[in-house]
């Protein structure tokens, strides 16, 4: 065979694959939808019977279940019969863990029409949310109260494994005051808080986040952080001893990424610190996440993930002085980027 034909099979194998993952994630967001998972945890049962209890078509149903099981979420028997596997229980309600929000139909549908649009942001520039939807990504979600809720949920997953990371990886017992900026329901700060008993916090966001901070209700924690409303583009409460800007950055260009860390830099003082919690990309044609994540966030919010070097730039324009970049343990996937006062 030529090389030319190995390329081909090669890249045949390779689309086949994009396109099976594709229809599984859709078949997945279907099946969390109706609950499947969810109706086996009494114990297992067949296409026949899940279908008669949810109201679906059996043949349908059990060809997807099928195809769900050869990926390892749910398992078949030699009865017929569907098991719960770890990877099922991943779309059940209410479990720690679970990514349901993420595959129902309101928020596939809200991100696939947004991929629609990229190849009309390659011509543009602009974010492929803003060109689907008339709005960018966090005015539109401030307006549909159920879908900013999951996004919300989501986001305090994603980071349930790794605050606890962060809490434990840089030396915050050295700064009596910590300020949250953009810190959502308080999860970060909760794991500094608890890990570091003589830090106080303040969590800053907009009003109805820091109304109720559900990760900062426990009673240890009282006396020790107080909410500020705000937004971070204009005004940072100063004082702090430490200021903390976790997965914010990326969510901008870097001319809304300069106006925040200025912002930061009229809040320190002296020998106040900021610590940049975010993505780092390496360089050239490593596999990398963030490379996903980066084409991610320009689609919804025209942001970006950033290099070291980046950073650095941006630290300087911003009259800031790039201290360290910091890699994070598993299973985190960030970095601490520490700045000061230039």
């Amino acid at each position: 065979m030529s090389p030319r034909g190995i390329h081909d099979t090669e890249l045949g194998a390779f689309l086949q694959q994009l396109n099976a993952d594709t229809l599984l994630l859709r078949c997945l967001g279907a099946l969390a939808e109706q609950g499947i998972a969810d109706r086996l945890v009494p114990g297992p049962r067949t296409a026949a019977e899940l279908a008669a209890a949810a109201g679906l078509h059996e043949e349908t149903l059990y060809r997807v279940l099928r195809f769900a099981a050869a990926h390892g979420v749910f398992r078949e028997d030699e009865a017929g019969r569907f098991h719960l596997t770890r990877r099922a229980e991943g779309l059940r309600v209410g479990v720690p863990g679970s990514v349901r929000d993420r595959l129902r139909r309101a928020w596939q549908d809200l991100i696939w029409r947004t991929y629609e649009r990229v190849p009309d942001m390659l011509r543009t520039g602009d974010p492929a949310f803003d060109l689907a939807h008339g709005r960018a990504f966090f005015d539109y979600l401030a307006g549909q109260p159920e879908l900013n809720a999951a996004f919300d949920r989501t986001m305090a997953r994603v980071s349930q494994d790794e605050n606890p990371v962060i809490a434990a990886s840089y030396p915050f017992e050295r700064y009596p005051w910590v300020v949250d900026v953009g810190g959502g329901q308080g999860g970060l700060l909760a794991a500094v808080l608890e890990r570091h008993e003589a830090v106080h916090g303040v969590l800053l966001d907009q009003p109805q986040v820091v109304a109720v901070p559900e990760a900062l209700a426990d009673p240890r924690f009282d006396g020790r952080w107080e909410a500020v409303a705000g937004d971070f583009f204009r005004s940072i409460p100063p004082g702090g001893d430490l200021y903390l800007l976790k997965r914010i950055l990326h969510d901008w260009d870097d001319a809304r990424a300069l106006a925040v860390l200025e912002a930061c830099r009229e809040a320190l003082r002296g020998e106040g610190r900021l610590l940049v919690i975010d993505a780092v990309m390496k360089a050239g044609n490593e596999p990398d996440p963030n490379k996903f994540l980066d084409v991610n966030i320009m689609a919804l919010t025209g942001g970006r993930e950033r290099t070291g070097e980046e950073f650095r730039a941006l630290a300087e324009e911003a009259g800031l002085r790039l201290l360290g970049i910091t890699a994070l343990p598993a299973p985190a996937t960030l970095s601490l980027i520490e700045m000061g006062l230039a």
